[in-house]
């Protein structure tokens, strides 16, 4: 009985060795693995690129478009352009059927001679009738000089009666020159507006561009109708192309006119257009959340055929920019007494430290100003 007992004890301090053994061996497997994740580098290639500094808003492409109209009522009778055609300003873009504004304005013309020769006619009736006039008063001073040299030979009552028809034939001879002078001065101010507005009707018949760009659109065809209050063709004016972005508060008061931007849109990844702050809203809007935001507009200044009106995209605004600059990652630059310092390998794996001078950096990216060439390649241990 005592044996079986001995016998069983040592399986069981057996079994704890074996434990202990397993479990050292597992421990040291482990922290064999944590060192070696410890010791495991990135490895980047000393590059050239750019550093920005800012902020990205979302946008939208917007064209600066023209849209013209005729100021007449009718029917198309020639569309001298199509869509994506090349227009300067002052062509003509279309023409209405003229016949019935062209009648208008002979008739407006036959009735502004028709009222000029009857005031000419007027005039020469007053011109008469005045000329009677002034030879009757004349008449009437000469009787009454000749009763002044003889008064003796004319009662008193006649001579003062002959008087006093010189007075009411003067007075009847200047109404008649006041009223020859207002006849003179008269304008014909409705028949002549009826010929202005008849002119202009016609000219209206014809479609002039006011700006040089693209035809974008055009809504009719020949020979339909067309009215004074509908959009008749499109231009993209000047070709002008600008982004349209809403910039909550918070970063508006960082930006100003003439700030250098970035547009990107969904539909051209690899293209990166260059643009300037033109315009920030002084008034604020508000969405659903309650969130301010103000209107910015940016000119973009290298922009493609292929850019198109309302495509989506985003503007990165820069408050700084360092450009085609030696870059290392911001984790690859450590400091060693008091100096800038990285870790270079060679083709061989080995691993050496350089001094460099760091310039401009935006957090995850630093300027090497000096130190390195370019063709280096730089570790740091991953995770630091």
């Amino acid at each position: 009985m005592s044996k079986l007992k001995t016998k069983k004890t040592l399986w069981i301090v057996i079994a704890i060795i074996t434990l202990l053994s397993t479990g050292t061996v597992f421990w040291i497997s482990k922290q064999s693995d944590v060192k070696d994740e410890e010791t495991q580098y990135e490895q980047v290639k000393v590059n050239r690129g750019d550093i920005i500094v800012g902020f990205d808003s979302d946008g939208n492409i917007d064209f600066s478009k023209v849209n013209l109209r005729f100021d007449v009522r009718g029917t198309i009778n020639e569309i001298l352009v199509s869509e994506g055609d090349m227009v300067e300003k002052g062509d003509v873009i279309a023409k209405l059927d003229s016949q019935d504004y062209q009648d208008q304005y002979q008739l407006a013309l036959a009735n502004l001679e028709d009222a000029q020769e009857q005031k000419s006619t007027n005039l020469l009736n007053d011109e008469l009738t005045i000329k009677k006039a002034e030879n009757e008063l004349q008449q009437l001073k000469d009787e009454y000089e000749e009763m002044e040299a003889i008064p003796e030979a004319y009662p008193p009552y006649e001579i003062k009666l002959k008087a006093s028809e010189i007075e009411i034939k003067e007075l009847e001879y200047r109404n008649l020159l006041k009223e020859q002078e207002q006849l003179e001065n008269q304008e014909l101010t409705q028949d002549e507006l009826q010929v202005n507005m008849a002119r202009e009707d016609l000219e209206d018949t014809i479609l002039y561009s006011p700006a040089s760009g693209v035809v974008l659109g055009l809504s009719k065809k020949a020979g339909e109708s067309v009215t004074d209050e509908e959009d008749f063709v499109t231009v993209h004016e000047n070709n002008k192309v600008r982004a349209i972005t809403e910039v909550i508060e918070y970063d508006v008061g960082q930006l100003r006119v003439g700030q250098k931007a970035y547009v990107t849109v969904e539909a051209l990844p690899d293209q990166k257009f260059v643009g300037k702050v033109s315009k920030i809203d002084s008034l604020p809007t508000s969405d659903s959340s309650g969130l301010v935001n103000y209107s910015v507009e940016i000119s973009v200044e290298n922009p493609i055929p292929e850019l198109k009106d309302g495509m989506t995209g985003m503007v990165s605004f820069i408050r700084k920019e360092v450009t085609n600059c030696l870059i290392v990652p911001y984790k690859a630059v450590k400091m060693v007494n008091g100096k800038q310092v990285v870790t270079v390998v060679n083709e061989n794996g080995q691993m050496t430290e350089k001094e460099i001078m760091a310039g401009f950096t935006d957090g995850n990216s630093v300027e090497v100003l000096e130190g390195l060439k370019g063709n280096e390649t730089v570790v740091y241990p991953r995770g630091g």
